[in-house]
């Protein structure tokens, strides 16, 4: 398994499904997550490029993820892209004690994503850059 990892933690199925396949067509290598406890334990195993997470999901929410996630040494320097559905906001404080780089409200178009992400993370591979 070559090339850039993304962790997409969301729990309504159809994002997950569409953003994976998405990063996997653009190369990237994507693991997936249906709540911020599951997409922890994911990011310390494989400490990601980037983490594209839901706000609201069940058990632990992406804030609390992002959140974890600064704290913890494998996981601190790893950012994070926030999809919020309409109404919510994260303060600028919650941001300054996460790695959340973006914030972008549902509905999202996925080919600004992609660009942010290609825009954080770089090219999937080597071998893409160079094409």
């Amino acid at each position: 398994m070559g090339g850039k990892t993304i962790l997409i933690c969301d729990d309504e199925t159809v994002i997950t499904f569409m953003l994976a396949s998405r990063f996997r067509e653009l190369g990237y290598n994507v693991l997936t997550g249906s709540d911020g406890e599951e997409g922890f334990r994911l990011a310390c195993e494989s400490i990601p490029a980037a983490i594209i997470s839901d706000f609201q999901m069940p058990r632990v929410d992406g804030l609390q993820l992002a959140k974890r996630l600064k704290t913890d040494q494998r996981t601190s320097a790893i950012p994070v892209l926030m999809l919020t559905a309409r109404g919510h906001r994260i303060s600028p404080r919650d941001l300054q004690e996460t790695n959340i780089v973006q914030v972008m409200p549902k509905p999202f178009s996925a080919k600004e994503l992609s660009a942010m992400v290609l825009d954080i993370c770089g090219p999937a591979s080597e071998d893409r850059a160079a094409a």
